[in-house]
């Protein structure tokens, strides 16, 4: 039973991070704290992301560079410029 949590959690936590192209070294940076202080939000992927966000405090120096590589990546992200709007059709 804990092998197939730990599978379910190794999954969820790589499907939780789509912006970035996550390596393993990631995932297993932020286990060992999604197990610690998350397993009420397992499997839902997007409730451990949001609990791992709410205890930042307690993550591990690891775990939290992570989060913080995502944050910064996602603050120098070339904003799109927006689609020029067609002429209103009238009937």
């Amino acid at each position: 039973m804990l092998k197939s949590s730990a599978i379910v959690l190794l999954l969820t936590i790589a499907a939780s991070f789509p912006a970035l192209a996550y390596t393993q070294e990631d995932v297993d940076a932020c286990t060992p704290d999604a197990m610690r202080l998350c397993t009420a939000a397992m499997p839902d992927e997007n409730r451990v992301t949001a609990c791992l966000v709410q205890n930042k405090q307690q993550l591990s120096p690891a775990c939290i560079a992570v989060f913080d590589r995502e944050q910064a990546a996602s603050a120098t992200s070339v904003p799109r410029a927006r689609p020029a709007r067609g002429q209103e059709t009238r009937y």
